[in-house]
């Protein structure tokens, strides 16, 4: 268990070695971490949690190769169904505010984009220290239209998230893909969000519950 005055120790996740090195040297000079292991990918992560029983706290980035590193919102799943004791903050390049409540959902206790300045994750280590969940503030919230998602447009929306292309939607549906392509738009705007990688994550909060 974290504590307020004992510096946490720590598994750097990240598959960018650069990250790994610099992340090591900030939270130790900065006094917020011990950094026990540094892993690229799920695998060594997971041999990391099982072989260092001490660990506090994983900083991974949500892109992660490896056997489990296919979907970074269920791995934050995973880890905390198997390591309950272990604390999650994402630190991760992928700065979508639905993206940053999906992991909270899953478990994690903060989220930070690496887009961000430094200084946040002293803001992050501090609040998680205290038992508090962080979220980079400066992901703002979606703006949202109000306008509920017809039944075709949530359909679609699962459909992306689970991998699935317009076009391979068009021919399960028995739909043409300019039909297809013009809910995922609407769905787009009524969500207020404006690429692809966010309208998936809109897909896993659907499952998640949250929309």
């Amino acid at each position: 268990m974290l504590s307020e005055n004992a510096l946490p120790n720590v598994i750097v996740a990240d598959p960018q070695p650069m990250i790994g090195w610099g992340l090591e040297r900030y939270l130790a000079e900065n006094q917020l971490a011990r950094v026990k292991a540094f892993v690229s990918d799920t695998d060594s992560l997971l041999e990391a949690l099982s072989s260092q029983p001490d660990i506090d706290l994983i900083v991974i980035e949500l892109a992660l190769p490896g056997a489990r590193g296919r979907d970074g919102v269920h791995l934050v799943e995973w880890i905390q169904r198997h390591h309950p004791d272990v604390r999650i903050l994402v630190y991760s390049i992928m700065g979508a505010p639905l993206l940053a409540s999906a992991v909270v959902k899953c478990g994690a206790v903060g989220y930070v984009c690496k887009r961000n300045p430094l200084h946040l994750l002293d803001e992050a280590f501090a609040r998680i220290r205290k038992g508090e969940i962080y979220i980079d503030p400066m992901l703002r919230p979606p703006r949202h239209s109000g306008k509920p998602l017809s039944p075709t447009e949530i359909d679609i929306i699962r459909r992306l998230a689970h991998g699935a292309t317009v076009g391979e939607i068009a021919e399960r549906t028995n739909r043409s893909v300019s039909t297809i392509s013009t809910h995922k738009r609407n769905a787009m705007m009524k969500l207020g969000i404006n690429n692809d990688a966010q309208l998936v994550v809109a897909g896993l909060l659907d499952w998640l519950g949250e929309l």
